[in-house]
């Protein structure tokens, strides 16, 4: 499968292309920064430009955004935008425990994390809200992967997918990599957003 990137510079994106590469896809990276990784092509690319995105996205069978919304490059709903006419495209984007959904029914202590990010990062968070949003309404086969908090930690097998609430609050990145990676060939994940954590021990 031809898989383009976005976001694949960062601790996350670079350990989705590898597992990429483990699994024998065809990966091209996009963004700003060359990642430099040997044996991957990348294309510089605005991700303002929805005509740009767009044209670059209509070659590849798949697409993984790792991109991290921050405050100053609220990107994530604007790459949403700029793909939510492609038909022909499968796109897994990692959004965050703290993006609420239809479905959800969330213990205290994820809600209250929901309420600091609120309050911490309104704008960031609201990009996420907004992506998803947008997603829903999009031509799109999408994933929206719902994360907690994210750790360096060896990876494991031990990983749970709950459409109500977290497993847990924690997820090792190398786990979620894995998860993505193998999303593209899920199809029963397809227009969902399933939140991804370690399993209760």
């Amino acid at each position: 499968m031809k898989v383009l990137v976005f976001g694949g510079t960062g601790r996350t994106g670079g350990l989705i292309v590898e597992q990429l590469l483990v699994a024998g896809h065809e990966v091209t990276v996009a963004g700003r920064r060359d990642p430099n990784i040997t044996g991957v092509p990348f294309l510089e690319t605005d991700l303002f430009d929805k005509d740009a995105v767009q044209h670059l996205a209509s070659g590849f069978d798949a697409s993984i955004s790792a991109l991290a919304s921050a405050k100053g490059n609220l990107v994530c709903a604007q790459l949403a935008e700029a793909l939510r006419n492609t038909t022909d495209l499968r796109f897994i984007t990692i959004g965050g425990a703290g993006v609420d959904d239809l479905g959800d029914d969330k213990g205290f202590a994820d809600k209250a994390v929901g309420w600091v990010m609120r309050r911490i990062v309104p704008e960031m968070l609201q990009d996420r809200q907004t992506e998803l949003a947008i997603l829903k309404k999009s031509a799109l086969r999408w994933t929206m992967l719902r994360p907690g908090r994210l750790t360096d930690k060896a990876g494991g097998d031990t990983i749970s997918l709950t459409y109500d609430r977290p497993a847990t609050s924690a997820i090792a990145r190398a786990d979620l990599a894995k998860v993505a990676v193998n999303t593209l060939t899920d199809d029963l994940l397809v227009n969902k957003a399933p939140f991804v954590a370690e399993k209760k021990k």
